[in-house]
């Protein structure tokens, strides 16, 4: 992508620090019920009626004036419990796109306050910087000067990342970029069971100390770039997963953008995973105002180098920036891994114009 003037670049510290806050305009009809409640999911086999009887019992009264019930639901005979398993995953081809697709754009809905600066909490204690022991990738790197905190935020657009479980006992973090779509780290999928054919991911925005403030949804289909060679293989370190419950609708989602080469060592860029040194998994940690060192191209797939803190559990988070006045938010690409760019040991985020491609494809034949 080609910047032409200031509009279409990321906006800087200053401008977006000079920036007001904006309020939502209108009652927000999604948000989740302060009250209790558990989700279960079953599976029924055709042409049996699902008819769920609840029974409410009382079993105690206790010495501090709580009472104790137990809550009970007959399902009915031939129903079995489970998760929503994942159905297609899916090779997307690779495409000449150059020229042809520079960004896509993000959505705040009416609802949704906005904040330019995120409120977020003290940092985390200062972790030990880990070595490489002469490996070439393996993620991640924390470097001195960490620059995370954990984020509190649940406004537009701080509120959209989340956290990522799967089948294979894995987590790491992913965003919201359409109505049903999510944007994470290739390698983040459950591909253990994806082989087996039989597997799940769930995705849980502003994920907080095993809350769900925001609802979740588990995943539909994927779709994913190949897996045939390493350097392409760390340029397309991507994959988009169609949900089951359309959240992007409710909460908004991030536009995405190809990384252009003027945009070396701007200190613009935030990102939002969670990191099991920070937090412990369990919290959301952002840091914002990051550069990217460089970028290197591969088909139109990009490796780009920084030096911000990332640690397990940060795949797949996004690295996004404000453009066009605060109006717009675009992610550049999304964590991938530790490696070593000439020799210096760095972070790599993975994105570039066929990123741009598969959300376009994924926007357009995935529809809420």
């Amino acid at each position: 992508m080609t910047s032409k003037d200031n509009y279409s670049r990321p906006m800087t510290r200053q401008e977006i620090e000079a920036l007001r806050a904006i309020k939502a305009t209108k009652e927000n009809q999604h948000l989740r019920p302060k009250f209790v409640s558990e989700s279960r999911y079953i599976y029924v086999p055709a042409g049996i009626e699902l008819a769920p009887k609840v029974k409410v019992e009382r079993i105690d009264d206790r010495p501090d004036g709580q009472i104790l019930w137990k809550i009970g639901i007959e399902i009915g005979a031939g129903v079995t419990p489970g998760f929503p398993m994942g159905n297609t995953v899916q090779r997307h081809e690779r495409t000449n796109t150059f020229g042809k697709i520079s960004h896509l754009p993000s959505y705040r809905p009416e609802w949704m306050n906005v904040n330019f600066v995120p409120r977020t909490g003290a940092p985390p204690a200062e972790p030990k910087i880990r070595d490489k022991k002469g490996r070439k990738v393996k993620p991640l790197t924390v470097f001195p000067g960490d620059s995370r905190h954990i984020l509190f935020d649940t406004s537009w657009p701080w509120v959209l990342s989340g956290k990522i479980i799967n089948s294979d006992g894995k987590s790491g973090s992913g965003v919201l970029i359409g109505d049903r779509l999510v944007l994470t780290a290739r390698h983040v999928m459950p591909w253990t069971s994806v082989a087996s054919g039989n597997w799940w991911m769930k995705f849980t925005p502003h994920y907080f100390d095993g809350t769900e403030p925001f609802g979740s949804s588990f995943v539909s289909d994927a779709r994913h770039y190949d897996l045939d060679d390493t350097d392409f293989n760390l340029a397309h370190d991507y994959a988009v997963l169609r949900l089951f419950e359309p959240l992007g609708h409710r909460l908004g989602f991030l536009g995405t953008t190809s990384f252009d080469d003027n945009w070396r060592g701007l200190n613009v860029w935030s990102n939002i995973g969670y990191p099991f040194d920070a937090g412990g998994g369990e919290r959301p940690a952002v840091q914002n105002y990051q550069p990217m060192e460089d970028d290197y191209e591969d088909d139109d797939g990009q490796t780009l180098e920084t030096e911000a803190s990332l640690n397990h559990g940060n795949s797949g988070g996004p690295f996004f920036a404000w453009f066009e006045n605060g109006t717009q938010v675009r992610a550049c690409g999304v964590v991938s891994s530790e490696v070593s760019f000439n020799g210096d040991a760095d972070n790599s985020v993975s994105g570039g114009d066929n990123l741009v491609n598969l959300v376009d494809w994924a926007r357009a034949n995935w529809p809420l």
